[in-house]
């Protein structure tokens, strides 16, 4: 049943008017990847991400693989992290994941020669999972994290349980991941914690420096607004609209046409994109929309106060990043998923909103009274520092393994 629905969807990528303009690109690349993926004539590590969010997880390890093999191929599930991946000093080639038929996954496993895959966080494909098993590769899952509606579901549950014993081990972010592991009989498996946070340390070392943006901020106080979501624009717009004391700064969670269009109708104030910043002679206005892919981790380092998208959608978004750089955070409801979120809270780094007034009042009283960006930062930097995840752990169970091939 699973081989036909995919053959179906595959039947259905000759008609992209069928599907939203994002979808069409990737349609039109699944028929291009695997002739375009060079032959690996020697072995290759695998490493396999869903988008970016999950490579940025993994990406702390990769140094650590060259010193088992040199030779990597990095694949995407989605266009996010394939059309934004820039790191080619780090992998040998780069290339979408083909839709999980019998047959592209055969013909993919043969290009790539792995000598071991490692998969980031939950992106698992049943047809890719099951030949690699059969080849007797060794596979890794890094970064994996159950959430308990998942565990709950007997379809997912079910699904979980046939593919998991065929990694050869499971490094897992939580107890209640390991818990379900061992509840279920599956072997080979430990509590590594969040490799995001190593990155995330990382990141924050790199230089950034835009002096269009420092231009923009003229030293003011900032308020940014990270991967803003639509289910987001009734709690924050009136704030941006009437808040002209200080900067805002609002990167959406997607950056398209359409998404940038509805930001735009519900901003009463003057606003400038970042992509027309080049070309104005002066800046008059305190609303700044990026309108470019890649750089929101580096902006946390200019603001004083973030509000984190996703908590009224599906999930807040991606704190870490705007926590290393010393700026406390509001973020929705929805974020019992990720025990960061938690720290934070208890930290009295970060608060949760339920309603626009929630936030206004929030937002009033921290521009008020906040703490030291610097004091913050340093406060942050050293938890981080007490929860960075020993990689040599990974790696050396991958050794192991190769050993006893």
């Amino acid at each position: 049943m699973y081989n036909t629905i995919l053959h179906f969807i595959y039947f259905l990528s000759n008609f992209k008017f069928l599907y939203p303009r994002k979808y069409q690109d990737w349609f039109l690349q699944q028929k291009k990847n695997l002739s375009n993926l060079r032959l690996n004539d020697q072995k290759s590590i695998w490493i396999h991400c869903s988008s970016l969010g999950e490579y940025e997880s993994v990406k702390p390890l990769i140094p650590h693989l060259k010193t088992i093999h040199h030779n990597i191929t990095l694949t995407f599930f989605s266009a996010s992290g394939y059309l934004n991946f820039k790191d080619y000093d780090l992998i040998n080639q780069v290339s979408y994941l083909p839709l999980d038929l019998k047959e592209n996954m055969k013909k993919l496993i043969e290009k790539i020669n792995p000598l071991i895959v490692i998969i980031s966080k939950n992106d698992i494909w049943p047809n890719m999972i099951t030949l690699l098993y059969k080849n007797h590769t060794p596979l890794y899952l890094v970064g994996f994290k159950l959430k308990k509606r998942k565990v709950n579901n007997w379809i997912i549950k079910k699904y979980y349980i046939k593919y998991l014993p065929k990694f050869s081990f499971i490094f897992c972010q939580d107890n209640l991941t390991t818990e379900f592991l061992k509840s279920h009989h599956i072997p080979y498996h430990s509590v590594i914690g969040d490799t995001r946070i190593n990155q995330v340390l990382s990141d924050s070392q790199l230089e950034f420096y835009d002096n269009y943006i420092n231009s923009f901020i003229d030293n003011k106080k900032v308020i940014l607004y990270g991967s803003l979501e639509q289910s987001d624009f009734d709690i924050v717009i009136n704030t941006i609209n009437t808040r002209k004391d200080v900067k805002h700064l609002i990167v959406p969670h997607e950056i398209t046409p359409t998404i940038i269009q509805k930001l735009k109708n519900n901003l009463a104030s003057k606003y400038i994109l970042y992509s027309e910043i080049r070309n104005s002679e002066k800046i008059d206005s305190n609303i700044l929309i990026i309108n470019r892919f890649g750089i929101l981790k580096h902006l946390y380092r200019f603001s004083d106060i973030a509000y984190i998208g996703g908590g009224f959608g599906n999930g807040v978004h991606n704190t870490l990043e705007a926590a290393v750089h010393g700026n406390v955070m509001l973020f929705g409801p929805k974020h019992q998923d990720f025990p960061e979120t938690t720290l934070f809270i208890k930290q009295k780094i970060a608060t949760t909103i339920n309603h626009k007034s929630e936030f206004e009042k929030k937002i009033n009283n921290w521009l008020e009274n906040n703490e030291q960006k610097e004091v913050l930062k340093n406060k942050v930097f050293n938890l981080f520092q007490s929860k960075k995840e020993n990689l040599d752990l990974i790696i050396n169970q991958i050794k192991k393994d190769l050993e006893k091939k």
